[in-house]
């Protein structure tokens, strides 16, 4: 996928996840406020947190698809881990808010009606939700865009939640009042959970992971089993946002001359951007006495 593709695929899906985490959020308002169920207000708060971190996403995806300048040489792709972090930190202090409440609940609990709007108003949300999943999912096979990911982390959160409200909702109506304050205490602890993953996606971006074990040896193989090459060292890579970057050095036969040697380091760039499109490599070739080779 070239970079133009990226840019127009993430775009779309942020403006896509901010119209329906509108409407769901308009929607899950009245229901809470109409029912009184805990449940449905951490549902709502989560709702309410997946817009504002939609818009700072939205926001971020401007800022790190802008190409490389003056001052960032490698591109502001960084700026999608960022975001991710600052998501992994509202969605703490989300769950750590309904937790709160959800305990308060089971001390003091409170009187909840309209049970029947509640469980149509999630029902409407869930159907929302898992259509906006799926098509995340399809940009996500086709960008790789950790924003968008993070994204869809909340939002397949969200249907579990949808279904863990509605199951309150049913055991309320069967007069098992304790259901909504411990609903609201599991949604929490999942919310906490999905932070902690979202955390470690991001650091690894920010803090240059190499690329898994298994894409690095088959970097290696096809590059080894080239014509000439007589071997690799320093092979390091990293990720940016969308953007691969792969270093490496590339020993060749000390006889070549500098044009053959050059032809060969060329190839190699191609051979692994056969694997990553949009990636930046540097390849520096040295040379090796066939002596050493054999040794």
């Amino acid at each position: 996928m070239t970079s133009h593709e990226y840019n127009l695929w993430v775009r779309r899906s942020g403006k896509l996840t901010i119209g329906v985490a509108l409407i769901i959020v308009v929607i899950k308002l009245f229901a809470a406020i109409d029912t009184n169920a805990a449940s449905i207000l951490a549902s709502l708060m989560d709702a309410m947190m997946d817009v504002g971190v939609s818009l700072l996403n939205f926001v971020a995806l401007r800022y790190a698809l802008k190409p490389a300048d003056d001052d960032h040489r490698f591109g502001h792709g960084k700026a999608e881990a960022v975001m991710a972090l600052f998501q992994a930190a509202f969605l703490a202090g989300a769950a750590f808010v309904l937790l709160y409440q959800g305990v308060n609940r089971i001390y003091l609990p409170a009187p909840i009606g309209a049970i029947s709007n509640g469980i149509w108003a999630m029902l409407v949300c869930s159907g929302l939700t898992l259509t906006l999943v799926l098509l995340q999912r399809w940009i996500i096979k086709k960008t790789g865009s950790l924003a968008v990911a993070a994204d869809q982390a909340h939002y397949r959160s969200d249907l579990l939640m949808n279904a863990a409200v509605l199951l309150a909702l049913y055991l309320v109506q069967n007069s098992l009042l304790w259901a909504d304050a411990a609903i609201a205490i599991l949604i929490a602890l999942y919310l906490l959970f999905n932070a902690a993953q979202l955390l470690r996606e991001s650091m690894v971006h920010l803090l240059d992971e190499e690329l898994p074990e298994a894409e690095r040896q088959q970097i290696l193989q096809h590059l080894l089993q080239m014509p000439g090459v007589l071997g690799v060292e320093q092979l390091r890579t990293r990720r940016a946002g969308p953007r691969i970057f792969i270093q490496l050095r590339l020993l060749l036969p000390q006889d070549w001359s500098l044009q053959k040697a050059h032809q060969v380091t060329d190839l190699a760039e191609q051979q692994i951007a056969a694997f990553y499109r949009d990636a930046e490599v540097i390849i520096h070739p040295d040379p090796l006495p066939q002596a050493a080779a054999t040794d």
